[in-house]
């Protein structure tokens, strides 16, 4: 069987679940669903959801991601190459909390950007490497003889060596669970009401869209470079959730599914925070070693 990597489940399905820090206060919360109760558009920052604690937590996918770097250019140290990590895209470059699970909620963004990331880096094109380099590097993805292991490279290596007697799927699962909790909830009918609701308030600025996952798919909406149509779609698609209550009723929709997941799945969900502690450890420990 292959190796699960660290993160594989996370990456995957970044673009509809993003990590929420457990310690954001209830406060903030009620602040907002009473703006947005009252049609008041505002930037849903502070949502927090019953799977959160149990998740690996942006900090502690940054230490991972961090650890992983400094064993593959070990790796790719000893095979004679200099290996130079991809540069990470800073905090502030990346929806925070869910922010971006129920579509976008930042007025003055939308307003500024439309649906791009504010202050995200252009991505530069990468100087080609030798093959000898990719090769050290990626592997082959083969087979290595009878063994039955693939050959990942120094890549590879580096995830056994992190995630050595740490099981990743436990790791993984809470992203999971979130990724079939936001499914489920779309399917609700309160929530099918609010996206019907919403694509009424967007018709009537003259958009049609279904389900305000919608505008930022088309090609017409977003492209390369922010235009004013898009920006236009996207302060109105703000001011529907606000009028509509969208993002609330959603937000409670999932949470209660979630509850249900955390007192039906406790046994999985526990072991899942063991095994990312264990990472977390783990990660540390080189990050120190390569410190000192």
């Amino acid at each position: 069987m292959r190796t699960v990597h660290v993160g594989a489940a996370l990456l995957l399905s970044v673009a509809l679940l993003t990590s929420c820090s457990p310690s954001e206060s209830s406060g903030g919360e009620q602040a907002a669903d009473s703006e947005e109760r009252a049609g008041k558009p505002t930037a849903v920052t502070t949502i927090s959801l019953p799977l959160d604690p149990y998740q690996v937590s942006d900090s502690d996918f940054g230490k991972a991601s961090r650890a992983l770097a400094v064993l593959t250019d070990q790796c790719m140290e000893q095979q004679g190459f200099d290996y130079e990590a991809p540069e990470q895209q800073s905090a502030s470059a990346t929806p925070t909390g869910h922010e971006r699970r129920y579509g976008i909620t930042d007025l003055g963004a939308a307003r500024k950007y439309g649906y791009h990331l504010g202050g995200a880096p252009i991505p530069q094109q990468q100087p080609r490497e030798s093959k000898r380099y990719e090769r050290a590097l990626a592997g082959t993805g083969k087979p290595r003889g009878s063994s039955g292991e693939f050959d990942d490279g120094c890549t590879g290596e580096a995830h056994k060596e992190l995630e050595a007697g740490i099981d990743m799927e436990a790791v993984d699962l809470p992203q999971w669970y979130k990724r079939d909790s936001f499914q489920r909830s779309m399917r609700d009918s309160r929530v099918t009401t609010a996206f019907r609701e919403w694509s009424g308030c967007m018709a009537g600025k003259g958009h049609r869209f279904s389900s305000p996952l919608d505008p930022p798919g088309s090609r017409k909406v977003m492209g390369r470079k922010v235009t004013a149509y898009e920006r236009s779609v996207a302060v109105a698609d703000i001011e529907c959730k606000g009028r509509t209550g969208l993002v609330v009723t959603w937000r409670d929709v999932e949470s209660a599914l979630q509850k249900a997941t955390v007192t039906s799945r406790a046994k999985e969900l526990e072991k899942a925070r063991t095994e990312t502690a264990k990472l977390v450890r783990r990660a540390d420990k080189i990050l120190a070693s390569e410190d000192g």
